[in-house]
């Protein structure tokens, strides 16, 4: 996997978008170590999500089990992190385990005492649907 070019404005900032890019690492690319949501999410996390139903971090891990059920060998992997204070802006693009078609995502997290605390993202929800055949 390509690894991500990261660009922040101090120590701290590197940090926190290191700690997101760890998440991706451990959760978002086979073989899916989804105890990483416990470790690298907050307890109070809030997802910001508008199609999301649970927005807390019970819900992260259950969104990444029917993802990871319906796309088997897929990965999200990171190209730029960009950090500022306490908030890390992600370009990843969603590969499916053959390769194409991709879905490009752009994530915003915001990151407290090393852990993910909330979530935002854009998405292109046509080109998702259609990767799950929708």
């Amino acid at each position: 996997m390509t690894e991500a070019r990261v660009v922040a404005d101090t120590d701290s900032a590197r940090a926190n978008a290191e700690a997101v890019l760890a998440f991706f690492a451990a959760a978002l690319r086979p073989p899916y170590d989804l105890d990483a949501v416990e470790r690298l999410v907050a307890e109070d996390y809030l997802d910001h999500d508008p199609y999301g139903e649970d927005t807390r971090r019970d819900g992260v891990r259950a969104k990444l089990e029917g993802m990871w059920g319906g796309l088997p060998g897929g990965a999200f992997v990171p190209t730029l992190a960009v950090a500022a204070g306490d908030l890390v802006t992600v370009r990843s693009d969603l590969v499916p385990a053959g390769g194409s078609p991709t879905v490009a995502f752009h994530d915003t997290y915001r990151v407290a005492d090393g852990r993910i605390a909330e979530h935002w993202h854009v998405l292109d929800t046509a080109a998702l649907a259609a990767l799950f055949g929708g």
